[in-house]
């Protein structure tokens, strides 16, 4: 059983890595079981479909991304400050690992069905997170003060997140393959995230 449950992790962490180096149409599952060493019915076994398993593989990533979403939100000070303290989170995120952004806007946001499928299961869900109803709430409570212009909350997070990915998708050459000088990349992102923090705040104020 142990056993099981370990190769079931390695088919995971395996998957990642080659979905985030090669992207989901470059990455076979005949590919992953060969770097696992199993069998590749066994990838089908544990996880039906190539589609499945990249969802089994990034779903409990969405869904933190989703619950870390109330890290930045401390009430005691300005609103205009937390949705500062919001962009700043995505881009500590996307910081840790270059191939991400471009993973995201790859195999999220240019596939419709995923995109839809993300926003439908982690934000616009029956059960969805309180994490987000929080941001909603603080978002709807700031348009009744006058403070906000009249707008959606979930659009507000999707206008966020779309300029915080293309910071790292628009860089200098170099940046996402790790060749980029560190200070060029630190002053590279500190301006951007400065920029985006501008673009969103003036964009939303009332």
């Amino acid at each position: 059983m142990e056993r099981n449950q370990n190769i079931e992790k390695r088919i995971l962490w395996v998957a990642e890595r080659l979905f985030l180096e090669k992207g989901f149409s470059g990455t076979s599952t005949t590919e992953i079981a060969k770097t696992v060493g199993c069998n590749q019915a066994l990838i089908h076994y544990y996880f039906r479909t190539k589609e499945k398993l990249f969802w089994d593989v990034f779903a409990p990533k969405a869904e933190q991304v989703v619950e870390y979403l109330d890290a930045p939100l401390d009430e005691s000070i300005d609103f205009f400050e937390r949705i500062g303290n919001v962009i700043d989170f995505y881009f500590g995120i996307l910081e840790l690992d270059e191939r991400l952004a471009p993973f995201i806007v790859n195999e999220l946001v240019m596939s419709p069905g995923r995109w839809d499928k993300f926003r439908n299961r982690f934000l616009r869900s029956e059960s969805r997170h309180s994490a987000f109803d929080r941001f909603e709430k603080m978002v709807d409570e700031e348009i009744a003060a006058g403070r906000v212009r009249q707008m959606r909350a979930i659009d507000l997070l999707m206008n966020i997140m779309s300029l915080t990915l293309s910071a790292f998708i628009v860089a200098p050459k170099g940046f996402a393959i790790g060749e980029c000088d560190s200070n060029l990349r630190k002053s590279y992102l500190d301006n951007r995230r400065e920029d985006v923090k501008s673009l969103v705040i003036n964009g939303i104020k009332a």
